[in-house]
């Protein structure tokens, strides 16, 4: 099963986009891969879908997320969601856009990078038939 793309508006209408097998989040746009065609852009207190605005971003299932460069354990894993810039994962503040460096601040790493990447968490049934 692919990622599903949940955009909210505060009141209203919504839509998704997807499935896709994995999105990255590079600065504040949303793509399918590094480099793609954009799919979403961050502005601030909204998320910019097919020239309309809405305020959530709900990633469906849960996700990996994983990033290059750090040496502990380089990913995290939930189900992801954004609001006004602020990326949770479970509901625990993850990651923040940080505007001024154009990427995004990992609270736990205390480090900013540039581009996160997300797949869906892979399938527990491993059953070798």
């Amino acid at each position: 099963m692919g990622l599903l793309l949940h955009f909210q508006k505060t009141r209203g209408s919504s839509v998704s986009k997807g499935p896709f097998e994995r999105i990255v989040f590079d600065g504040e746009t949303v793509r399918e891969k590094a480099g793609g065609p954009i799919i979403a852009t961050h502005f601030p207190h909204t998320w910019a879908v097919d020239d309309e605005e809405f305020l959530r971003l709900d990633v469906e299932p849960s996700v990996v997320v994983s990033w290059e460069g750090f040496a502990g354990s380089p990913s995290t894993t939930g189900h992801l969601s954004c609001v006004n810039g602020i990326a949770f994962i479970d509901r625990r503040i993850f990651a923040v856009v940080d505007r001024e460096h154009g990427d995004w601040y990992l609270l736990r790493e205390g480090q900013h990078w540039q581009v996160l990447d997300l797949q869906p968490v892979p399938s527990s049934d491993s059953d070798p038939r």
